[in-house]
């Protein structure tokens, strides 16, 4: 559990999802411990650096960490869902319009995205061999 300073100066404790973070750094291509807590720091080094200047700082201008979070994010929303790509290939069904729905409602809502971006980046996604 971390703790984070609220705008009326009282610290609300937040729950960390450590398989979450696994998984973007996994995304990142972090695969020791030692690359993971490396990547940690500097993540902790400038989100102190830029907290005082900009307090609603958010990695936004990070471009890898935001693929990398955007791909874990969209790949949690449709587990168990059946195949994106199917999905998006055949919208004309309720269940996978539903699932399109959703993924871009996320991205909206969550992740700060326009609704052109998010469409693109879905399609983007869909459309890209995962470099492993």
């Amino acid at each position: 559990m971390e703790i984070q300073g609220s705008p009326d100066r009282r610290l609300k404790a937040l729950k960390i999802d450590e398989r979450y973070i696994r998984n973007v750094e996994d995304r990142l291509g972090l695969r020791t411990g030692e690359q993971r807590e490396s990547f940690r720091t500097s993540i902790r080094k400038i989100y102190g650096q830029k907290i005082s200047v900009e307090p609603s700082y958010d990695f936004m201008d990070n471009l890898e960490l935001v693929k990398a979070v955007t791909d874990v994010r969209l790949k949690s929303d449709i587990a168990g869902a059946g195949s994106l790509i199917g999905a998006l290939a055949n919208r004309t069904n309720e269940e996978n319009q539903k699932l399109y729905d959703r993924m871009v409602d996320t991205m909206l809502k969550k992740l700060g995205y326009c609704r052109t971006c998010a469409q693109k980046t879905i399609e983007y996604f869909c459309t890209q061999e995962d470099e492993i």
